[in-house]
């Protein structure tokens, strides 16, 4: 079968709203995001969807007790929000925006992709690097020193 995704759960006036994240994307739980903009059966909000903005995912809770889900993607989710949503769940839509989709990404950010400095050993040279998004980066000061070695080296 599939993988089992630990879901993260937020509230929003007392609703719950299951969300995951996939293939670096956010997805939330159908149903519960049906519920919050005030739909009873998620089915017709699924119908409105295009394939690619829906999904069944498998929630993992505990070893022994997992859920198959329908899930729908952040933009389906803002879709569904403007075909299905009222005027009043305005706040819904800036909460997705402005909390839910950034919290998700940065609880699922990639240490391996952040800027860090490190030190190169190049001839008994230490040269300051950065490792950014697994590449490793040398300054322009540096680089002289760097093609130097390297032409040095070639017969």
């Amino acid at each position: 079968m599939q993988n089992a995704y630990s879901p993260i759960v937020f509230y929003n006036h007392g609703q719950r709203l299951r969300c995951l994240m996939a293939d670096n994307q956010p997805w939330f739980v159908a149903r519960d995001y049906a519920r919050l903009i005030g739909i009873d059966d998620a089915r017709e909000m699924l119908q409105a969807l295009e394939p690619f903005e829906k999904r069944q995912v498998l929630l993992s809770y505990t070893d022994s007790f997992h859920e198959e889900v329908d899930a729908i993607s952040d933009a389906g989710a803002y879709k569904a929000l403007f075909r299905f949503g009222l005027v009043e769940h305005d706040a819904i839509g800036r909460w997705l925006a402005e909390v839910l989709v950034p919290t998700l990404h940065d609880y699922h950010r990639d240490p391996g992709a952040e800027p860090r400095r490190a030190f190169l050993h190049w001839d008994d040279h230490p040269i300051n690097v950065l490792k950014w998004q697994r590449e490793v980066w040398v300054a322009w000061r540096d680089l002289p020193l760097v093609m130097k070695e390297s032409q040095e080296a070639q017969p």
